[in-house]
């Protein structure tokens, strides 16, 4: 396995996902899951997200994959995310303030534990967000697990406001959105 370097982001590509990509998303997954564990969060498990989870976003194009190293084969996945349209059935509860459409999601943000806290997650999120504009969404939703106190400073920190909550199989989530540039560049 490649080493990680200090100039992490710097040598991360980000692409859509494809087939091929399948396996190492999977061992992400599990190393991610069994971070979380680690910490006392059980927020992702053997149910969710599972392989059909990835497989169907491989499939529909909206899981992009962020890679660091020489060409397939020596590539390391560091992250993975989902950008969609998908809203869970619970969103229609919350008080969003955006809502003007069309509103993009993201969802399974992973970052390798080897990468975390080295801007993965921060520069994930920034890509999905200009990646969001470009495909023309007016504003970003997500969700994260409530006990995930890290995760929740994190969206704070870039600038997502919370809206409200839902409870999913887990437990309680809180909701976030962001405003996104229009066209003409204003939010």
């Amino acid at each position: 396995m490649p080493a990680l370097r200090d100039n992490l982001v710097d040598s991360v590509d980000v692409r859509l996902g494809e087939a091929g990509d399948l396996d190492d998303l999977l061992a992400l997954l599990r190393d991610c899951v069994r971070e979380m564990n680690g910490r006392g969060l059980d927020q992702w498990d053997d149910v969710y997200p599972d392989r059909a989870t990835l497989a169907a976003d491989l499939d529909a194009r909206s899981l992009y994959v962020a890679a660091r190293g020489a060409p397939p084969g020596d590539r390391l996945l560091v992250g993975a995310f989902t950008l969609n349209q998908r809203q869970e059935t619970e969103y229609a509860d919350v008080a969003w303030r955006i809502t003007a459409a069309p509103i993009a999601v993201v969802h399974r943000l992973m970052v390798s534990p080897l990468a975390q806290r080295r801007g993965i997650g921060r520069f994930l999120m920034r890509f999905a967000e200009a990646e969001a504009c470009r495909l023309g969404f007016r504003a970003i939703r997500l969700d994260t697990l409530d006990d995930n106190a890290r995760a929740l400073a994190f969206y704070r920190s870039l600038g997502y406001r919370a809206a409200g909550g839902v409870r999913f199989r887990k437990g309680a989530f809180t909701c976030f959105e962001k405003a996104l540039p229009g066209p003409d560049g204003a939010g």
